[in-house]
């Protein structure tokens, strides 16, 4: 494991698979995750990748924000340092996003451009183009932005406190987990693995990330990821709507969708060998349109 210094100062916990000189996969994970949610992802690409995953900042092994800054454009700024620690100038990477982690592709394109990127690949994610669950918070005036985001600050720092201290409630707890992430019929030890995860997370960076997703409009920033982009969706994903999708593909530029019946959220978890397959195929795909892709 090693250490990248972002743009606030800011230490973010890199892992690396593989042999310097590969192609280049970055790997960017969910939301009250770790790099441990690409499960065996990393290694089934290793053999011919050089794959790095990195902790979002406040989570896992990761340092917290230096300045308390968990927005998207500061999640975004996170991932174009890690680039810029591992993949050479003129070179580009392939960079694949779960949950969360999408939205943050989207948010690095749009606020720092496409420089280092090949292609990108979602993962079980829509680019996290919700705003306030139920509002439309985009229409609503400042003063009551504001007060629905100090309102939901509050319930989920609540919401994550009670979670830690009901911990020994695993079967509610998986309950919720499989409802949010999984299928019904979703092996108990991904499950449990994901609710580790989630609840090992310091409430700040979770309460604050959460926020700053769910007033992030992918969407509207997807234009500006211009590289050619794979969509692996579950048909069964419970936080990523038809609409959603649609609106995402719609948006981007240069967008593949490939659908997966029955198939939920946490596609590393449960279907490793096909997205290590697709990303493989991926990298492929815009390799020659890139360049050399070396580390």
């Amino acid at each position: 494991m090693s250490d990248v210094t972002s743009f606030d100062g800011t230490r973010l916990a890199l892992t690396t698979w593989g042999r310097e000189g590969a192609p280049i996969v970055v790997l960017v994970h969910g939301l009250g995750l770790s790099s441990d949610s690409w499960g065996r992802v990393p290694d089934l690409l290793a053999a011919g990748h050089r794959v790095v995953a990195y902790d979002l900042r406040g989570h896992a092994q990761s340092g917290d924000a230096r300045n308390g800054d968990y927005t998207m454009e500061a999640h975004a700024k996170d991932l174009d340092a890690v680039l810029g620690e591992v993949v050479d100038a003129g070179a580009a990477a392939v960079v694949v996003g779960n949950s969360l982690g999408g939205g943050i592709v989207v948010a690095r394109a749009h606020h720092c451009g496409n420089e280092r990127m090949a292609g990108a690949v979602f993962a079980g994610s829509g680019g996290s183009t919700v705003t306030f669950p139920g509002f439309p918070a985009r229409g609503l005036p400042r003063p009551v932005q504001a007060g629905l985001r100090l309102a939901w600050m509050k319930a989920l720092r609540t919401g994550v406190l009670a979670g830690k201290r009901i911990r020994s409630l695993e079967n509610l707890s998986d309950r919720l987990v499989r409802r949010f992430a999984f299928t019904s019929d979703a092996p108990r030890d991904l499950v449990e693995r994901v609710r580790e995860d989630f609840l090992s997370s310091r409430p700040r960076a979770l309460t604050r990330t959460t926020l700053a997703s769910i007033s992030h409009d992918g969407s509207r920033m997807a234009p500006d990821l211009t590289v050619p982009t794979l969509v692996i969706h579950g048909s069964a994903d419970p936080e990523v709507s038809e609409d959603e999708l649609r609106r995402l593909l719609d948006a981007l530029p240069d967008g593949e969708l490939l659908r997966l019946p029955e198939e939920g959220h946490m596609l590393p978890l449960t279907r490793p060998e096909l997205v290590a397959e697709q990303v493989a195929r991926w990298v492929e795909r815009v390799r020659p349109a890139s360049g050399p892709v070396s580390g």
